[in-house]
């Protein structure tokens, strides 16, 4: 979470913003046009116009998320990006009555294509912002089409504390909080720069064995007859640790890793948000099947898939040991199953032995790796299906 203890910490962060946004203002050049080409034309490139929506703040504490925009924005232009005005992007959004603008929805993303001229919106939700000695930061931002069906493009998330790579003599110890925010600003934006010139996004994180979740029970799907892409729509987990938003924190977790795998196709959050809320659909004792059937007839989603947190917590003010806990489940809505169950738990020293070598430091880091864990199992029971599903139908011989 982002901890401002007094008055004069939130000025810190405020002047280092705007510090920085004053430095690279002066380097960045005036927003290019859209080229004709670029309209409409998924996914979008270098020239495409990109809306930046209001910073999420899923910290639990009052930090000036308005800095954290204008910073976010500045790198983007740094980048050679092409921002929608703040002045027209105002106005769209009176004009359309928007109160909640952390994800998009396809009448939505039709109108702000149509009127200004948008691609594609880019929805940034800061989850960790801790000043204090070890300073910490953890942000995740997804690209969102305009299109029809309010695709997601790319995503990406960047955690890291100031301790994490200590080195020889502690040398690389990191006390400047704007630099760790900078870094993890950096991780984002090469990131999304990267997706939109064409290149894969480098990946930098490794597959861990102690991030295996402790059960895994799964079985293989039958895919739909006829279609060509699988969907899965990630609610909310519900929260029971003390962290404030945990819940929509792991829902970003498993969005994150279910899209960028390549097997799935995962419903944006904001259209499944208008689907509950037409539907008046509450979810407080989790999901039930005459819910999951009104998702199903709304969204056409194959899978939905939901959990339960029991612990994310991060040490702030001093350099504790985060701790992660959850269950996730997931249902296939043809044959009304649980076809997916998990149950996860990490601690930040797990298997480090020596001179805290391998210790990871934030909820962000190990919750990342224990999500992406349970997603390679999944993938490797889809895969097996589809495995099968080869050799039980030989191809016709000539």
């Amino acid at each position: 979470m982002i901890f401002l203890k007094n008055f004069s910490a939130s000025r810190y962060f405020l002047a280092s913003c705007l510090v920085s946004l004053i430095v690279s203002g002066c380097a960045a050049a005036r927003d290019k046009k859209v080229s004709p080409q670029a309209v409409g034309m998924p996914p979008p490139g270098m020239q495409s116009l990109i809306a930046v929506m209001p910073v999420e703040n899923l910290t639990g504490m009052p930090i000036p998320v308005d800095a954290v925009r204008r910073s976010l924005i500045q790198g983007m232009k740094l980048k050679g990006l092409n921002i929608l005005g703040d002045d027209v992007l105002e106005k769209f959004l009176e004009r359309h009555r928007i109160r909640y603008t952390g994800g998009l929805n396809r009448d939505l993303g039709k109108a702000l294509r149509e009127e200004t001229g948008t691609n594609a919106v880019l929805f940034a939700s800061l989850e960790l912002f801790d000043e204090s000695y070890p300073p910490k930061a953890a942000l995740a931002a997804r690209l969102v089409a305009t299109q029809e069906n309010a695709e997601i493009l790319w995503m990406e998330g960047a955690g890291m504390a100031g301790n994490d790579a200590p080195g020889f003599l502690l040398l690389g110890l990191i006390d400047d909080p704007s630099v760790i925010w900078e870094n993890a600003k950096g991780r984002i934006l090469d990131s999304l720069t990267a997706f939109l010139s064409g290149e894969t996004p480098r990946d930098a994180r490794r597959a861990e064995k102690r991030f295996a979740p402790k059960s895994f029970h799964g079985m293989a799907p039958k895919i739909p007859d006829g279609k060509e892409t699988v969907s899965v729509a990630v609610l909310p987990f519900r929260n029971e640790s003390t962290r404030r938003n945990a819940g929509e924190i792991l829902a970003l977790h498993f969005t994150r890793e279910l899209s960028n795998s390549g097997m799935l196709e995962v419903v944006e959050s904001g259209e499944l948000r208008q689907v509950l809320l037409r539907s008046r659909t509450i979810m407080e004792g989790g999901l039930s099947l005459p819910q999951a059937d009104i998702l199903h007839a709304a969204l056409d989603v194959d899978f939905v898939l939901t959990g339960i947190v029991m612990e994310y917590q991060d040490f702030v003010g001093g350099d504790g040991n985060p701790k992660v806990e959850f269950s996730m489940r997931a249902f296939d809505m043809k044959s009304r199953q649980i076809v997916w169950v998990s149950y996860s738990y990490n601690e930040g020293d797990d298997g480090v032995f020596l001179f805290n070598i391998g210790r990871i430091n934030t909820a962000h880091q190990m919750a990342s790796g224990m999500v992406r864990s349970v997603v390679e199992r999944i993938k490797a029971v889809m895969d097996e299906r589809k495995r099968q599903s080869a050799v039980a139908v030989p191809p016709l011989s000539r």
